[in-house]
């Protein structure tokens, strides 16, 4: 209900006006009367009326002084002025300065009426757009850290309005005050949260870290964070211009004090200094791309851009050599030798010091491997890697926080091969090809031995043995043969052999030569110039 206070000098009209309308049904109530301007003003704000009805000719204090001293408050009133015929034109000046309307005297109460009606319709809708105000400004305030977060992540990737002037004004309006000479990204994660179950502890720790850092730096320089799209936290630090250095020592500082006082490490990866908003970007990706060589280095360090940009071998650690080693191995079926490959493997890319895009390419290489021999064997790679949520294999490997990590995937998905192709219920002609094998990895070294031998060991007939051993393996009797030779040679110049012709005969080869030739067609590169390369 509508609040009225009456401003007239005459005792009766005042009266007159306070019973010529049903008030209350109408949604007012008459909240206080005076008899002149100055009287009115004094009760002003005790009433503090919704509408003043006010007479323009009054002793003291007339009705245009009043409103205009009135109008100086903050309350928001609104004014009818009531005047007589003579004062027609003092009347249009004072709605010239904010006055609703007018009604002349004597009161037409229809007149009234309306004219009270009109301006309790805009009252509401003045009263309705204030609170639709207050409501998107608590709106607004409530949803101020997500407008930051959006903000900030708009920066870091490089697709927001970067420049200078609209930076400043969008940061003063999010409360953030950030401006130096240069500005440096840095970006925290934990290395592991297998330790926690729940989702909330997991929430905790997070903030945990992250009042950890605040602590750190707010002290020292200007700053402002968020957590990127992998809820990784992520602080754009401000520094002065010879400053640029001290990241490391305090990244450090934050490291040892989360390991300290929550018993989990992280990983912090440091960009590098940029005088422009607009780099901001340059020195999250260059943070993020130090963070990515945890995977190689290990976690529970910092990282520094700098420190790692020029580094890592830039060739691949999966050579011809590898590849051909590793996919006999699998054909022959033998764990213990898959094993020896990838310690050998591993361990070359640890001591090569292999840059991660490269590691992430040899991994992609194994695997093909696996494809390539799964192919050969007529199986499915499908029915051997089924994780549905794991089919973009190169984000799938890319998402490895460790080196140890993606060794421990890679000896699984091996054993998983071998373990589906060779693993089978073995049938009749599955176990004389096993019995082949065997009798090939007995006398291999025997210059001698024809596949008219094997036949007679397995009790079998000549083509027939070769159709199915072809069958079951994909491969010749002879070049299974082979490959074993070669393979067995391999491991002799591993161990030191270096005559040639000694090994050739020790594996059962007459002809140095031709087991020359059949040496570089499985490995790649002649006898001598291997023996060279291990030496």
């Amino acid at each position: 209900m509508l609040k009225v206070l009456i401003v007239d000098d005459e005792y009766y009209f005042r009266q007159a006006l306070k019973i010529s309308l049903p008030w209350e049904e109408l949604g007012f109530r008459i909240a206080g009367e005076a008899k002149n301007g100055q009287d009115a003003l004094s009760i002003m704000s005790e009433v503090n009326p919704d509408i003043v009805l006010v007479d323009i000719n009054m002793p003291i204090m007339d009705g245009m002084e009043f409103i205009q001293r009135a109008k100086q408050s903050e309350q928001e009133t609104k004014f009818i002025m009531l005047t007589g015929q003579s004062e027609f034109t003092y009347a249009k000046m004072a709605v010239q300065l904010g006055v609703f309307n007018y009604v002349l005297k004597p009161i037409d109460e229809d007149e009234l009426r309306n004219s009270l009606l009109e301006i309790k319709s805009l009252i509401y809708k003045e009263q309705s757009v204030r609170q639709d105000y207050e409501r998107l400004k608590n709106q607004a305030k409530a949803n101020m850290p997500m407008l930051k977060e959006q903000l900030l992540n708009e920066w870091l990737h490089g697709s927001g309005a970067l420049d200078p002037v609209s930076s400043i004004e969008r940061l003063q309006y999010l409360g953030i005050t950030l401006h130096a000479p240069l500005y440096v990204v840095i970006v925290v994660d934990i290395d592991s949260q297998d330790d926690v179950v729940s989702r909330e502890d997991k929430y905790i720790r997070k903030l945990a870290v992250q009042n950890i850092a605040q602590e750190m730096i707010q002290s020292t320089y200007p700053y402002t964070s968020c957590h990127d799209n992998n809820d990784r936290y992520v602080m754009i630090i401000g520094l002065p211009a010879d400053n640029n250095d001290q990241m490391e020592s305090i990244s450090e500082a934050i490291r040892r004090a989360v390991q300290t006082n929550l018993g989990c490490t992280l990983t912090i990866g440091i960009g590098n200094g940029y005088p422009s908003f607009e780099s901001i970007s340059v020195s999250y990706q260059e943070a993020l791309y130090a963070l990515k060589h945890r995977f190689v280095l290990g976690g529970n360090q910092v990282i520094h851009h700098s420190m790692i940009a020029e580094s890592g071998m830039k060739v691949s650690v999966f050579s011809v050599e590898s590849r051909v080693g590793l996919l006999m191995s699998m054909r022959i079926g033998n764990i213990s030798e898959i094993e020896e490959w990838l310690v050998t493997y591993f361990k070359y890319a640890r001591t090569k010091n292999a840059s991660i895009e490269m590691i992430y390419v040899s991994a992609l290489e194994i695997v093909s491997t696996c494809l390539e021999f799964l192919d050969e064997m007529s199986q499915s790679f499908e029915d051997v890697f089924q994780d549905k949520d794991q089919t973009d294999i190169v984000q799938f490997i890319q998402q490895m926080n460790t080196f140890g990590e993606l060794e421990s995937w890679i000896r699984n998905l091996l054993l998983k091969v071998i373990a589906h192709v060779h693993g089978k219920k073995q049938n009749r002609a599955a176990k004389v090809v096993d019995e082949v094998k065997s009798y090939i990895q007995s006398h291999y070294g025997n210059e001698e031995l024809r596949i008219i031998d094997l036949a007679m060991s397995v009790h079998m007939n000549y083509n027939h043995l070769c159709y199915v051993f072809k069958k079951e393996t994909s491969i010749t009797i002879n070049d299974y043969l082979t490959e074993i030779r070669i393979s067995k040679a391999k491991g002799l110049f591993d161990q030191g052999e270096k005559i040639v012709q000694h090994v050739a005969s020790q594996v059962g080869y007459a002809d140095a030569n031709y087991f020359g030739k059949c040496f570089k067609k499985v490995i790649g590169i002649t006898p001598s110039k291997y023996v060279n390369n291990i030496q």
